[in-house]
């Protein structure tokens, strides 16, 4: 993944702390092996808890796509020089890169910067990111930023189209990001498209036997200039928000790994979030096994992971294609036929609405009008009896994630009846060296099942006491139901608190320790 070293309030201007806490993110909630610190060196602390987690890291000169004068090569060559030597004894830098991030080519220029690399570190290999095909290749890699992924074609472009050398090594550096820009708040469709686009260049790279991984764009959110952004100078880009609280898309990386049980669902289950109360597409992410589906408490069906369309990924996510299990066949007076045709059409009405049904739903229907003499009222009344809950009661639905035969994670999806708060701390203990020490604190708002509630906005009043005091302002709203704030030490020793309140989720304490 790519990472800005940005952050909300204070841009950069992180201590150490906070800056091992990106690369703990990096490699132990979303399950990444690499990094890349575009556009430019970034924090020795960062780098340094790469080299402790085994996070590879791809790092590069400053610099986005302009190529100045002859004076302004002189000191890009000079910090190709200060890159090497600053960051050649970190183990985990694996990649130098040479050129300016989706410059023009420029041979002489980057010759200079391509020899003074080699002539530094001869252990490494380079690279230089391009934004454009058969390119001028000096470096060692064919580093390139693929965007022709729109949601409905090809996940990435084939080594032979993009590389002006085949036998050269092929690294995608970019991919997604602005061609999908999405925020916390947004609906949930869009959040769950965000997530199914990075799955799908995943996929991709996956099959791709020569192209050797692939950054995406990228870790975060960030702040950004007036003539960027989404109007509030902030690159919605990220698959966590600025916070480095998860968007929905972090799911599916996080699912790549297996040191932790993950299971998260694409829709919340309420019908009034879907155009025409149809529950649309609805996706599992885990890295489980199975995932055992419940509404109800009656059992609906058993997941597989061989049942994702994303073949190539190791756990992809996988689609809800059955509301019914065998209630049909258990509830109604049908032959074991037309009990599974019903199901199916119903099944294809919840995911697809009345108004885009498949072809199959049509052929399904006149079968059963012809052969078993059923109607369109006796249709709306069992979509309405076993799937829809539109003029009736709500439904549970239960997921258990089985993995090596037991029950690891659990997901419950019923009518809010509690809104607390999900805090994560970075640290509560905080000690001050050459700077002054920083703990993050995240801020969820969710249900008595620990689901995210996305559209809670209400203000969030933060409040320190003692050895502590914040960074940002006192009051702020979450956004899609998220947010978080930082606390700094001011040279004094002893003890500090937060506090955190609001008018449905209550107050929360946070205590620190700081020496």
């Amino acid at each position: 993944m790519n990472r800005h070293q940005s952050y909300p309030y204070v841009g950069y201007a992180m201590p150490a702390s906070i800056q091992r806490m990106d690369a703990e993110v990096l490699k132990k909630e979303l399950g990444l092996n690499a990094v890349r610190t575009s556009h430019y060196p970034q924090s020795q602390e960062f780098i340094n808890r790469c080299d402790e987690l085994g996070l590879m890291v791809f790092t590069e000169i400053p610099g986005w796509q302009h190529i100045g004068d002859e004076a302004w090569k002189v000191q890009a060559v000079e910090n190709v020089k200060d890159m090497v030597i600053q960051y050649r004894n970190h183990p985990s830098i694996i990649l130098w890169g040479v050129r300016i991030n989706e410059s023009q080519d420029d041979d002489e220029f980057y010759r200079r910067t391509n020899a003074i690399a080699h002539k530094l570190d001869d252990t490494r290999q380079t690279g230089g990111v391009r934004a454009h095909k058969k390119s001028s290749l000096l470096e060692d890699v064919y580093t390139y930023n693929d965007f022709v992924h729109n949601g409905l074609n090809k996940g990435c472009e084939h080594k032979k189209n993009v590389t002006s050398d085949i036998e050269k090594p092929y690294l995608i550096t970019e991919y997604n990001g602005h061609m999908y820009s999405t925020k916390s708040f947004d609906w949930e469709e869009h959040r769950m498209w965000h997530a199914l686009r990075h799955a799908s260049v995943l996929d991709a790279v996956a099959g791709e036997e020569d192209i050797a991984g692939s950054f995406g764009w990228c870790m975060a959110d960030y702040n950004t200039h007036k003539d960027f952004g989404s109007g509030d100078r902030i690159c919605y880009h990220g698959v966590l928000d600025m916070f480095r609280n998860p968007k929905m898309a972090a799911d599916v990386y996080a699912c790549q790994q297996e040191e932790r049980p993950v299971l998260a669902l694409s829709s919340t289950m309420d019908i009034g979030e879907h155009p025409a109360c149809n529950r649309g597409e609805t996706y599992i992410f885990t890295n489980a096994d199975s995932v055992k589906m419940y509404k109800n408490d009656r059992f609906i069906k058993e997941y597989k992971k061989t049942d994702s369309p994303y073949k190539n990924l190791k756990h992809g996510p996988v689609p809800i294609d059955d509301y019914i299990g065998n209630a049909i066949e258990e509830g109604e007076n049908f032959a074991p036929k037309q009990a599974a045709m019903v199901k199916e059409v119903l099944n294809l009405a919840a995911r697809y609405g009345m108004n885009h049904l498949p072809k199959r739903a049509y052929y399904l229907a006149a079968k059963l009008m012809l052969f078993y003499h059923m109607k369109m009222e006796d249709a709306v009344a069992l979509y309405n009896r076993y799937v829809g809950d539109w003029g009736g009661q709500s439904m549970v639905y239960k997921l258990e994630a089985i993995k090596d035969g037991k029950v690891v994670k659990t997901l419950v999806r019923e009518p809010v009846q509690k809104v607390q708060y999900q805090i994560t701390v970075s640290s509560q203990k905080l000690k001050e060296t050459h700077t002054y020490d920083v703990a993050a604190v995240r801020i969820q708002a969710v249900d008595e099942n620990g689901n995210l509630l996305p559209y809670f906005q209400e203000p969030v009043q933060l409040k320190c006491e003692g050895a502590l005091e914040l960074i940002g302002p006192d009051i702020i709203s979450l956004q899609g139901g998220m947010g978080g704030t930082y606390v700094k030490t001011i040279g004094k020793t002893g003890s500090g608190k937060l506090m955190i309140s609001s008018r449905q989720a209550g107050t929360r304490e946070i205590t620190f320790e700081i020496e």
